[in-house]
């Protein structure tokens, strides 16, 4: 697992964004991707897509003062298994 990925998902965790608890999609990955080079991002954002589709986070689009957004939050049905994607990424 991509380090940015996994910090993204560390800090939707410690927030709490768990259901309907959401946030800009383009605020939170922005900020876990600034540091990262080319081959980086183009890791974290397959990785991204592949946890999507699995469904450990939910996607819906979100109506804001300019328009529709992307809003994130972490399945509550899949948060065992996700804790133990993290665990293991932990103690390798």
């Amino acid at each position: 697992m991509n380090k940015a990925l996994r910090a993204l998902l560390l800090s939707m965790l410690n927030h709490n964004m768990i259901g309907g608890k959401h946030i800009p999609e383009s605020l939170i990955v922005q900020s876990k991707i600034r540091q990262l080079n080319k081959n980086e991002r183009k890791e974290f954002e397959k990785e991204y897509k592949a946890l999507l589709n699995q469904g450990f986070m939910i996607r819906l689009k979100k109506r804001t003062g300019k328009g529709y957004d992307n809003h994130i939050s972490l399945n509550p049905k899949a948060l065992p298994e996700l804790e133990k994607l993290i665990d293991a990424e932990v103690k390798k």
